[in-house]
């Protein structure tokens, strides 16, 4: 259901941009669905 995509998230930013601001919880789940609209393709319905 998506439940650790945050930490996964965080995780890469961790290792592939250490140092650089990261989206706060919040952000990061309107940016996603922002996205997921932009682009309804990937979804089944």
């Amino acid at each position: 259901m998506g439940d650790n995509h945050y930490e996964r998230y965080l995780e890469h930013r961790a290792r592939a941009h250490a140092g650089e601001a990261v989206m706060s919880e919040r952000e990061y789940w309107r940016h996603r669905h922002a996205a997921a609209d932009a682009d309804p393709g990937a979804r089944c319905c």
